[in-house]
């Protein structure tokens, strides 16, 4: 399901779409049918590759979240948790390897290296395994956790945890790596986007958490850009349909508490 969804935000599913549906018109040329299919296609393309669509989304799912300050974490011990999104490998021709996290997974990296100050945290778990092992591709909780070194955070304050390949998985996972380092307070680092599925996911799996929502990259720089399909516009649509079906399917599961 995921898979299917990602594709249909994708450029490559938006040409597959729109040329089938282009086909049916020009050889059905009676078929109000194949009028409507495409386009209500063109329309369905139009809006969801604009900015608009999937910010007012994503500020429904942020909506009660706010950053996070001292005073929201009472005194304690603490755990930041930063749940990881992608990291990229790259190697020259003798082999020499260098990783770097994606765009969504340097502001949750930002964000977490400030949190973790800002609490004096007892430590950081760096969360973020892999969904498709490749040549290309390395855990995301590895490569942050060697970020996150170089953003002041000691070495020694470090765990990490590089199996997961949900959000689901992540939380079982993570509940058991706090039960070997108990603490009493819990601080949940990730995008505003993903915020309130993890919430409830963290929850489902009995780990209560106080959210550190990310700010997010700066979108557009004039007000025309948000109204004109771009390949952010989809992207960012993809990621919102992304997180409302994994809510829906989290709940159906028994994954997801509200």
């Amino acid at each position: 399901m995921a898979d299917l969804v990602w594709y249909i935000f994708s450029s490559g599913g938006a040409v597959v779409l729109l040329a089938a549906a282009a086909v049916w018109a020009l050889g059905s040329p009676r078929s109000s049918a194949a009028r409507r299919v495409l386009g209500a296609l063109v329309l369905f393309y139009w809006i969801t590759s604009t900015d608009i669509v999937p910010d007012t989304v994503r500020q429904l799912l942020a909506s009660g979240y706010a950053p996070l300050t001292r005073q929201q974490v009472p005194a304690g011990r603490t755990a930041v948790v930063l749940l990881g999104s992608g990291s990229l490998r790259f190697r020259d021709w003798s082999d020499n390897q260098f990783a770097v996290v994606d765009p969504i997974g340097a502001s949750r990296l930002l964000e977490a290296a400030r949190v973790y100050h800002l609490l004096d945290a007892d430590y950081i778990i760096s969360s973020g395994g892999l969904i498709t092992p490749t040549d290309r591709t390395r855990p995301s909780g590895q490569t942050m956790a060697e970020a996150l070194v170089t953003l002041g955070v000691p070495k020694e304050r470090i765990l990490i945890e590089k199996d997961s390949r949900t959000t689901r998985h992540e939380a079982v996972i993570i509940k058991e790596m706090l039960a070997a380092h108990p603490v009493e307070h819990v601080v949940l680092v990730t995008s505003q986007f993903h915020m309130r599925r993890s919430v409830g996911t963290f929850k489902a799996a009995g780990i209560d958490v106080v959210p550190a929502i990310v700010r997010e990259p700066q979108g557009f720089d004039t007000w025309w850009e948000r109204l004109v399909p771009t390949d952010k516009g989809l992207k960012d649509s993809a990621m919102a349909a992304h997180e409302v079906f994994g809510i829906l399917l989290y709940a159906v599961r028994g994954w997801f508490r509200f």
